[in-house]
């Protein structure tokens, strides 16, 4: 009992570092550009792209716990900061064409359509690369990496909403012209990103 307490509680704090003190969008500005692009474009909806984040962030982080360790294994280990990001890329690649290959067996041809175009914008986005290599580097185990994966996955999904939300009332006709658009999108996530980055200090830069 006092185990599985205690692994609860690990998960319990992993899943608050990956939300609020790691939040990639707050304190890394990693998937800033195409999460705006998303809210901004009628194709895309927030939902199957924070859905599909949250896959490509567990396939990944999954593929690449069990291929980092094969990068010393055979000797390249003095090449490990070269070789990792080609492993990031590539478990990337492979849980896209898995993704995508499962959702045209399942989902009618319109569905599919629908669901693509938020699904490819989810793949190539920073934030996963971010995730697996903050798992990387504070070596976590596999559950740990898929705990880390899914909180960070919601906490991208926390602050889209809180784009999403301000994006519609920051649209004020005292904002001045040249700041309308993109630029007072950039000023409130800043606001909030020195908000939640004083919240986490300075030891944790990746």
């Amino acid at each position: 009992m006092n185990d599985l307490l205690t692994t609860l509680i690990s998960y319990f704090n992993l899943a608050i570092l990956a939300i609020g003190a790691q939040n990639a969008i707050f304190t890394r500005s990693l998937g800033i550009s195409p999460g705006i692009k998303m809210l901004r474009d009628p194709r895309k909806k927030t939902v199957y792209f924070c859905t599909a984040l949250t896959v490509f962030q567990v396939m990944t982080s999954v593929i690449v716990h069990f291929a980092a360790p094969l990068v010393d294994k055979f000797g390249f280990g003095e090449y490990r900061r070269f070789a990792m990001p080609t492993i990031i890329v590539v478990a990337c690649t492979v849980s896209y064409m898995i993704v995508i290959l499962s959702l045209s067996l399942i989902l009618s041809e319109g569905k599919f359509r629908e669901v693509v175009q938020s699904v490819t914008g989810a793949s190539i986005n920073s934030a996963i690369v971010g995730t697996v290599i903050l798992s990387q580097n504070y070596g976590f185990a596999l559950d740990e990496s898929i705990v880390f994966g899914l909180a960070s996955s919601a906490g991208y999904f926390i602050a889209m909403m809180l784009i999403s939300e301000a994006d519609k009332k920051i649209c004020h006709e005292r904002v001045p012209e040249a700041l309308k658009g993109l630029p007072i999108t950039l000023i409130y996530i800043s606001v909030l990103a020195l908000s939640v980055y004083g919240l986490t200090g300075h030891g944790l830069a990746l």
